[in-house]
């Protein structure tokens, strides 16, 4: 494994670590919670998440990959089991994408596709660093603010 992949790995880590850890601390009862009924709530997001993931894995070896967008009620949620589940998924997802990515070369990470959400062509390193580590980080920080929300009682 070469340097730019342990750093893309150690990233991956570190970010899913964060994020699982605010999933972990919403309130039993809050799964559902969202901002606005036209908005994801936090399970949503944890299942849009789960579908970035699977979408960087696939759009490593199919270039012509469309992006997907997060979906409002994409998951039903009738239980903190179902949550649980969820997180268990999102969780196991880590591991998956790091077995997509560690055997890729400099030159695997070099290597120029069509991304349709910037409407040119971009590395590899790209769509793993912008399309996925920076929009978990993006998801990440709503979650910290959907927290806040339910703290204050909104």
């Amino acid at each position: 494994m070469n340097k730019p992949v342990e750093n893309i790995i150690e990233l991956f880590t570190e970010v899913r670590k964060s994020t699982m850890k605010r999933l972990r601390a919403v309130p039993d009862g809050k799964e559902t919670w969202r901002v606005a009924d036209d908005k994801m709530s936090i399970a949503d997001i944890a299942h849009h998440l789960i579908e970035l993931d699977k979408w960087t894995i696939e759009k490593l070896t199919n270039e012509k990959l469309k992006a997907i967008d997060g979906v409002v009620n994409a998951v039903q949620i009738n239980s903190r089991d179902d949550y649980e589940k969820l997180l268990i998924e999102l969780d196991s997802m880590l591991n998956e994408k790091i077995l997509a990515v560690k055997n890729l070369t400099y030159w695997d990470l070099e290597k120029k596709v069509s991304d349709d959400r910037f409407d040119k062509d971009v590395s590899i390193w790209f769509v793993i660093m912008r399309g996925n580590v920076d929009h978990e980080i993006h998801h990440r920080g709503e979650l910290a603010a959907y927290l806040q929300c339910i703290e204050k009682g909104y």
